[in-house]
């Protein structure tokens, strides 16, 4: 899973990028069964992939995206509640592209509604994880570079909290709602491919009909 490791913050500190910055872990287990099949609880993991790439030079502030659920949640007694091929969406709340070579760059996303089968609820939720995907490409790239072993630490990162936040949210990220991921350094090309997974955690209950 991809997060901000000691050795990608001293790489960024000795490349000039003074910043720190509390990244939440994310659960390395599947998802809790749910107790009942009417209601889907604050507090509980899902594991979507992107249907759509997260670019944070080409995604705009009120862009629209999806996910698809891969991890269908189920009850203790294996009733289906969300299956997988659910769909939640969201939008873009905020982009930093930064382009300075060992700046940051990141995108704000918030997650508002959920459709299974035919019908649609409102959801909320966080980025707790990411698994981005990487093309051949992009991979070499990051072979290549100097500081690809930091830009690979970072791209997909969750930044919650701490000085990295603030500089995030006080500069080109603007104020808004939603998680803040890291789409790595800014001189390498700064996105979270289509496919990439994400794992969240609902902010609150959703109650099913």
């Amino acid at each position: 899973m991809s997060r901000i490791t000691a050795f990608a913050v001293a790489t960024l500190f000795a490349l000039g990028a003074c910043r720190s910055a509390e990244i939440e872990p994310g659960p390395t287990v599947q998802p809790a069964p749910l107790r009942s099949a009417n209601l889907v609880p604050s507090g509980t993991v899902m594991n979507v992939r992107l249907n759509e790439t997260l670019h944070a030079r080409r995604s705009e502030v009120g862009e629209r995206f999806s996910a698809t659920v891969i991890t269908p949640l189920v009850t203790t007694d294996g009733r289906t509640v969300v299956p997988a091929g659910s769909v939640v969406s969201g939008v873009v709340t905020g982009v930093d592209p930064s382009t300075r070579r060992g700046d940051i760059a990141a995108i704000r996303v918030n997650f508002d509604r959920i459709r299974i089968g035919d019908r649609t609820y409102p959801f909320s939720a966080d980025v707790i994880d990411t698994e981005p995907r990487l093309s051949r490409d992009e991979s070499r790239i990051l072979e290549r570079a100097g500081i690809g072993a930091a830009a690979g630490a970072v791209l997909g990162a969750i930044i919650t909290g701490g000085e990295l936040e603030g500089i995030l949210v006080g500069g080109a990220l603007g104020a808004g709602v939603g998680s803040i991921i890291s789409l790595g350094l800014g001189d390498i090309e700064p996105e979270l491919d289509e496919g990439s997974v994400l794992t969240l955690r609902t902010t609150r209950n959703v109650q099913l009909r």
